[in-house]
């Protein structure tokens, strides 16, 4: 048998530069028959099985731990390895390290010899791994049959009730819902017992019950699940979706063979506290990612090593076939193979902004776990779960809720019918969408003013079309011009006839085409992804149905269509509740101007496009002031936080309104100086909040008061308690009466301070 090994893998971060997805191949190619790795953690274990087995390459695996080495011989080895790396005991027969005489760390010579900063071996043709490891251990591994399981680290979720539970939790809403809803209701019940999603469904309700009970704002919905009307009667989304036409199959239909994807907005500030709060009622655990090099950092790397730059004569991405051609061209061939193995190497460890595992087993004995910190991450990454049939909980930070929540927002009836407000739609209009959800961008901003919206329908549907592809396919002109056919527009009256929705796509596929419910939501996803082998059949059947009723070529063309538009076509659940949060957001804006842009500016930080805004809505904004620290609001006046400056920030800002809060205003600027210089604010931060405005109110005079800084740090060594108390003495205010601060000083300080002049 034929071992490569032992090989270091990149997730041994900066000791290595073999990633699994060269390595496996490379050792296909030289006719390995099995590639051996060492490394004193496990997370390159999953992705190294799974490869292996695709390329039908025998895995073997050690483990390091502490000077000394383990060969895991099977699943339960590895399982122990696992408990040992987690800080648990178990039984598993180490030997020492020494017996590992050399380990591989390059993909291959050339590489290794361009790198060079690395102590290690590089993969070989002809050079088998009993020229690394002691000789006995060399006979040993040729005397057993490795054999891994990945599937046997699966860690279900947690145990609801299911469907018997589900079913009980609806039953008291049931008498509630119109009786036109119960077809719907019995057809998604029936599903769900079906596809057996019942816990992962039970497992978001208690997440939002927890939520709720800590008092944090979670969002009214997002994705597909807005199209479930049990989702909704559950309390997990608050958007009606019969009302709103919703499918439930885009959602959940019998051709799904995954769970159903629930993601859960949370108030930005509030995530890490709703972590830990399901950590005491399940086992939960983070998911790791990592910080890969992406091309652009790969070609800073490369040239500083060659010295040498081609990156100019590479499309997008490295690994492109077009690029492959350039390795045929010896002056680039350094360059490219450098590139080449460095693109997608891991820098750093993460964790996904989103995703969490939860359970109701103990995670700790089946996954490798990183405790640093509060709440421990996987050393998985999300795709290796997957590959194990693990499910992840998407909890998404969203600033928009945290701003919601400043304004005591809650949930109301009235908030979800109530979406009528006619300045909101004016100001939308207008294209003053500063702060607005999903509508802050320029693109954003053009296109409010060319659809100009009127209601909540053309709401959701601007935020369908506010992205590239719709202008770039017409599909956003033919709406604006209502130029479709007339057919379609009796079908898609909401739209225009325009195919916008992907639920449009589905609802063609079932009236016209004749497909079943989950045949239409397979044909859009088809059509979306280019999946030629999925789409033929579907094509056909959806032409030959559409033929009978609209004529074969009026078919074709409607196909052709589709094919267009659905690769831009959006999810209207999505769309329908995100417009929910625009129009909340911009209602606040319309009804509290000075207070939103203050608190938006705490948020997100002040622009030129936002001072812009602000002159537009006829809304005064003042400079900041010292007294002031986190700025103020009056009728139709902002006064800017200090942190708005450039060099402030948030925590010197606080340090001034605690003191200020506590002793009062500064009188005079001798009077900051005195009561801040021993709270660790710098000249450099002084000087910038001179240049900014701050002290206006104490001396317009900036240039006056920067001399003072000077004066002060020159005199400060020997007699720094006379300058205090005498605040400067007689000679140095006679000096500052031939100090004046111009028209274009003042322009100067201000693009210093904030990158464009406010007060001018």
């Amino acid at each position: 048998m034929k071992i490569l090994g032992p090989v270091v893998t990149s997730k041994t971060i900066g000791q290595s530069y073999i990633q699994i997805r060269d390595l496996v191949p490379l050792a296909k190619k030289y006719n390995y028959s099995s590639i051996a790795i060492l490394e004193n953690h496990p997370k390159s274990w999953i992705d190294f099985i799974h490869t292996c087995n695709l390329y039908k390459i025998k895995p073997i695996i050690f483990f390091e731990y502490k000077n000394n080495v383990a060969l895991l011989k099977n699943t339960e080895d590895l399982k122990k390895a696992i408990r040992i790396y987690n800080g648990m005991k178990d039984n598993l027969y180490f030997f020492s390290s020494k017996k590992i005489l050399r380990k591989i760390v390059y993909p291959t010579k050339r590489f290794s010899e361009l790198i060079n900063n690395l102590n290690g071996d590089y993969i070989r043709k002809n050079y088998s791994i009993e020229n690394y490891i002691d000789k006995k251990l060399y006979n040993y591994i040729l005397s057993i049959d490795t054999n891994y399981d990945i599937s046997k680290f699966f860690v279900d979720i947690p145990n609801m009730g299911g469907f018997k539970k589900l079913y009980e939790s609806i039953l008291p809403i049931i008498k509630k819902i119109p009786e036109s809803y119960m077809d719907r209701l019995k057809y998604e019940l029936e599903i769900i017992r079906k596809l057996n999603v019942s816990d992962y469904i039970l497992t978001v309700k208690k997440i939002i019950d927890i939520a709720k009970e800590s008092k944090i704002l979670i969002g009214p919905g997002r994705g597909s699940a807005v199209g479930s009307l049990i989702v909704y009667m559950l309390g997990i989304t608050l958007i009606d979706p019969v009302k709103y036409n919703l499918y439930f199959e885009r959602f959940l239909n019998e051709s799904r063979q995954e769970l159903p994807d629930i993601d859960v907005d949370i108030e930005s500030e509030k995530r890490d506290v709703l972590i830990e709060n399901l950590a005491k009622e399940f086992k939960v655990a983070q998911v790791r990612t990592y910080v890969r090099m992406k091309s652009k950092s790969v070609f800073k790397k490369v040239k500083s090593i060659l010295g040498i730059d081609y990156s100019n004569k590479f499309t997008k991405k490295i690994r492109d076939k077009e690029n492959m051609k350039l390795y045929n061209k010896p002056e680039i061939k350094d360059f490219y193979t450098l590139s080449f193995y460095l693109e997608g190497i891991e820098t750093a460890e993460s964790v996904h902004a989103a995703g969490v595992i939860l359970s109701d087993k103990n995670i700790e004995d089946i996954i490798p776990l990183d405790f640093s910190r509060n709440i421990p991450a996987t050393l998985w990454e999300m795709d290796e779960l997957k590959l194990i049939g693990i499910e992840k909980f998407d909890l998404l930070s969203l600033d928009t809720l945290s701003l919601l929540k400043k304004f005591n927002f809650h949930y109301s009836k009235d908030k979800f019918f109530n979406l009528s407000n006619k300045n909101v739609y004016s100001m939308i209009s207008r294209g003053l969408t500063e702060g607005i959800f999903q509508l802050e961008s320029n693109l954003a901003k053009k296109l409010t003013r060319k659809l100009r919206p009127k209601n909540f329908n053309e709401l959701y549907i601007l935020l369908a079309l506010n992205r590239p592809g719709p202008l770039n396919s017409g599909m956003f002109d033919e709406y604006l011009e209502g130029s479709s056919k007339e057919y379609l527009k009796k079908m898609l009256p909401e739209t225009k006839g325009v195919i916008i929705f992907q639920e449009q796509v589905m609802y063609l596929a079932q009236k016209l085409g004749g497909l079943a419910a989950h045949e239409s939501d397979n044909f859009r996803k088809a059509i979306a992804k280019k999946d030629i082998k999925k789409v033929t059949a579907l094509k056909e059947k959806f032409i030959s149905n559409a033929a009978k009723k609209i004529g074969e070529k009026e078919a074709k063309e409607l196909y052709k269509k589709i094919e267009i538009f659905a690769q831009y076509a959006f999810n209207k659940s999505h769309s329908v509740a995100y417009s929910h949060l625009s129009y909340w957001i911009a209602e606040i804006k319309s009804l509290y101007p000075e207070r939103f842009y203050l608190e938006y500016i705490k948020y997100k930080g002040f622009s030129f496009d936002l001072y812009n805004e602000i002159k537009l809505m006829n809304i005064n904004l003042l400079l900041p002031d010292i007294n002031f620290p986190s700025g103020k609001i009056k009728k139709s006046v902002v006064i800017l936080p200090l942190r708005t400056i450039k060099g402030v920030g948030e925590f010197v800002e606080k340090k001034i309104f605690d003191d200020v809060n506590k002793n009062g205003n500064y009188i005079s600027f001798e009077d900051f100086i005195k009561r801040t210089k021993n709270i660790g604010i710098t000249r450099n931060i002084i000087e910038q909040m001179i240049k900014g405005g701050a002290f206006n109110n104490i001396d317009k005079n900036r240039r006056k008061l920067l001399r003072k800084i000077s004066e002060i740090e020159m005199y400060a060594s020997d007699s720094s308690q006379k300058i205090l108390s005498s605040v400067f003495g007689e000679n140095l205010r006679k000096k500052d009466k031939n100090i004046v601060t111009s028209r274009n000083d003042i322009i100067a300080f201000e693009k210093d301070a904030f990158g464009f002049a406010i007060s001018t």
